[in-house]
Formats: structure tokens, C-alpha cells, sequence
């Protein structure tokens, strides 16, 4: 009986002895790993010259909060790493992907043909607005995407890649939304780019009061009038387009959004040039062009001839 005690107490006391390594290992393990971060990727490694490198992940932090958001890089044929590269972020339409440039034009023939890196970020149901707003429905991330573009991603395409670090070598282009994301972010950030491109495109939402789209990011026009008509509304920030050249493109049969707004948006910033040199705009017009990629996937050779004039 007191050796049957004896065994009872040295397998409870074994037990206790195997919960406490563990419980140590379990600590040691908790505070070693508190120390150590994440390792990044190493996207450098990663690029091949002539092919698009996907599913890379930008991190995002703005008061408190983190997220991320992927974005996808075509290098062109001729890329060196180390070398200076000429950049341009390409915006997809409202709700579509990174992609969008990639599967429905001949983008990747024209960077290799004039040597630049093409950039397409995943900007989801974003309008590139400035702001959020009580009423907005549609939250993209915790900051907004036209912040997202001149803040984050310009400075993440810096250290990772040093891609985007000169204004006079960095532009930026869309369509649709994107287009007028375009043209918004490059007034928002004129020191940071020198060429914008829109195609098929927005820009005055005041002239679309029964847009849901519009209406999810700044919230009823008949309660919002005045933020429809002043803020994030390009015709209005013509002005700050001072030293970026602008190319604009609307087909006559574009069914989504009404020629007219290019056409204001072009008249505008020629009325600017022609009192100061300083803005630059071309204008172009499809006689038989109307809303979709099948009209679209023309314009990406005049747009990118129109990048390598204009950028640096």
C-alpha cells in the first residue's frame, strides 16, 4: 500500500513537472516572439524583367488601425533594379480589380516599347475621395483612396522599389471612376506627379444627383448639396492641375457618363493654359466610341505615347 502511495506521488509530482516545462516553454516561446517581427517579403528578389509581379501587399496605418491593400507591378523587358525607371499608376473602373489593365489591353507591349513600370493598385469600390464622411457607406479602407494613393502607396513604391521618387518621372491614369481619380489625385498631389490621364470619365458629380455610386461616398446630393459641388469636384480643382499635363478621352456614344464632362473639363484647363503655360491639355474625342474595355483597350497606346512625352 505505501508503495502504491509512493508511485501515485511521483506520478502527480512528474505531472506537475511537465505542465510547469511547458507552461516556461510556452512563455520563453510568447516573449521571444514578441521581439521579433514579422519578416517582409522580399519583393526585390522577386522581379522579373518583361512580367508583372503580383499580390504584393501594401501596409496601411492611419490612427491606430492597420490594413493592407495589394497592388501589382509590371517591370519592363529593359528594367534594371537600381536604375531610375519613369512610373505610372493605372486606376481601374469603379468595383474591378488590379487586373483590369493587364487582361484587357496591350499595356505590357507599350511599357516595354518606352521603358516604363506600370503600377495597378486594387482600389475596389474607392472614388479616390480625399475624405470619409458620416454618410458613406462604402468604407474602401481605413483612409480614404485618393489619400491612399498620395500618401501610402507613393511612399511605399519609394523604399521598396524606388519607383515614383521624382515628380517630372511619375504619372498617373483611369478609367471611368478611376479616370476621375486620376485627375483628382494629381490635383490633390501636384508635387508628386507630372502627367494624369483620364478615359471616359467624371468630373463634376454635381451634374450626376441620382448617381448611387457617387451618393455612397459623400451621401444624399438633396443633404449634401454643397460637398457635391465643392469638395473632391475636379472641374472645381482645375487650378491645382498647375504643372501637370493632362490627357483626356471621352467617346461621343458613351452611354455611363455623359461626353460633356470631358468636354467642360477640357475647355477648363484650356482656358487656364491659355494664360499660363504651366497646364498642358490634350483632348481627345471617339466618334464611335462607347463605355467599355472593347473601346477602352484603344485608347492604352495613345495614353502611354502621350506618358513617355510627358514624363522624364
Amino acid at each position: 500500500m505505501k508503495q502504491s502511495v509512493q508511485i501515485t506521488n511521483l506520478f502527480y509530482v512528474g505531472d506537475l513537472l511537465m505542465k510547469k516545462t511547458i507552461s516556461l516553454l510556452i512563455i520563453t516561446f510568447l516573449i521571444m516572439s514578441a521581439g521579433v517581427k514579422a519578416e517582409e517579403p522580399d519583393y526585390i528578389s522577386q522581379i522579373q524583367p518583361g512580367k508583372w509581379l503580383k499580390n504584393i501587399q501594401v501596409p496601411i496605418t492611419y490612427e491606430g488601425e492597420t490594413s493592407s491593400a495589394r497592388i501589382q507591378i509590371f517591370f519592363p523587358k529593359n528594367y534594371v533594379k537600381g536604375k531610375y525607371h519613369r512610373t505610372v499608376i493605372a486606376l481601374h473602373q469603379y468595383g474591378e480589380r488590379e487586373s483590369d489593365w493587364e487582361t484587357n489591353t496591350s499595356i505590357e507591349s507599350l511599357a516595354n516599347r518606352y521603358n516604363i513600370v506600370i503600377v495597378c493598385p486594387y482600389m475596389n469600390k474607392s472614388l479616390c475621395e480625399t475624405a470619409f464622411y458620416p454618410e458613406t457607406s462604402y468604407r474602401w479602407s481605413i483612409i480614404p483612396g485618393g489619400r491612399y494613393i498620395g500618401e501610402t502607396l507613393i511612399s511605399f513604391l519609394n523604399e521598396k522599389f524606388s519607383l515614383a521618387k521624382k515628380s517630372h518621372g511619375t504619372g498617373i491614369m483611369g478609367v471611368t471612376a478611376g479616370a476621375r481619380g486620376a485627375l483628382l489625385v494629381a490635383a490633390a498631389y501636384n508635387d508628386k506627379f507630372s502627367a494624369a490621364a483620364g478615359i471616359s470619365g467624371y468630373y463634376d458629380q454635381s451634374t450626376m444627383p441620382t448617381s448611387r455610386m457617387v451618393e455612397s461616398v459623400y451621401g444624399s446630393y438633396k443633404k449634401n448639396q454643397q460637398r457635391w459641388e465643392n469638395e473632391d469636384n475636379v472641374l472645381k480643382l482645375a487650378e491645382k492641375l498647375k504643372g501637370v499635363s493632362v490627357y483626356i478621352y471621352h467617346g461621343e456614344k458613351n452611354d455611363a457618363f455623359n461626353p460633356i464632362q470631358s468636354k467642360l473639363m477640357a475647355i477648363r484647363l484650356k482656358q487656364l493654359e491659355k494664360k499660363d503655360s504651366d497646364y498642358s491639355i490634350t483632348y481627345k474625342e471617339g466618334k464611335t466610341g462607347g463605355y467599355g474595355w472593347l473601346y477602352w483597350k484603344g485608347q492604352a497606346e495613345p495614353v502611354m505615347e502621350f506618358m513617355n512625352e510627358k514624363l522624364k
